[in-house]
């Protein structure tokens, strides 16, 4: 079994470091600009790939355990619209025990993987590029200061590292896609687009 995970991780490490390689190679042009650019440019890129991912990717376990879940929730409903309340909520009960607890956990579980995999998995593999390729020692070497941004207030001095100026652009990129989101479910943007 050893054997086979140490196959597996080389394999993902085979992976990941073409990943770095082909995207050094895709943004290098880009940092003419400078590693604020680039690196909000991958935020912004991360973020959408997320957005789609969220909303296109589901699985049919996914599917099946959601309706399965909404099914006994509208049996336990329907239990507790018994004219009897004693009754109705012993039915309730029961189901809560029964099947419902389980469909809802399973649901939950399902759920939550799947959010790893279209939201943090991409996200935190960006940030360990832009952690990797953006340290100070590289943005020393090749832009010639090692912080991403340096400016003062008064008499202190802000260094903004490739790491928190990320979480900036990640943070500032889900705002702008929520309000463009807002923007485009108005109905004179969807006639106008129609």
């Amino acid at each position: 079994m050893n054997d086979f995970l140490d196959r597996v991780w080389e394999q993902i490490q085979v992976l990941l470091n073409f990943a770095v390689i082909s995207l050094d190679t895709l943004f290098s042009p880009l940092e003419i600009l400078g590693p604020g650019f680039v690196i909000f440019v991958l935020a912004g890129l991360v973020v959408g790939i997320t957005r789609l991912n969220a909303k296109f990717y589901e699985t049919k376990r996914f599917v099946t355990l959601k309706k399965d879940f909404e099914h006994w929730q509208s049996v336990r409903e329907e239990a507790m619209k018994q004219p009897d309340r004693e009754k109705g909520k012993a039915l309730a009960k029961n189901i809560d025990q029964a099947q419902l607890n389980r469909a809802y956990y399973d649901y939950f579980f399902e759920g939550l993987l799947k959010n790893f995999i279209t939201n943090v998995l991409p996200m935190l593999l960006t940030a360990a590029y832009v952690t990797t390729i953006y340290t100070p020692q590289n943005l020393l070497n090749r832009f010639g200061t090692q912080w991403v941004f340096s400016f003062s207030f008064g008499s202190s001095q802000v260094n903004v590292s490739s790491l928190l100026w990320f979480v900036v652009c990640v943070i500032f990129s889900f705002i702008l896609f929520y309000i463009l989101k807002i923007i485009l479910k108005k109905p004179h943007v969807k006639n106008a687009l129609a």
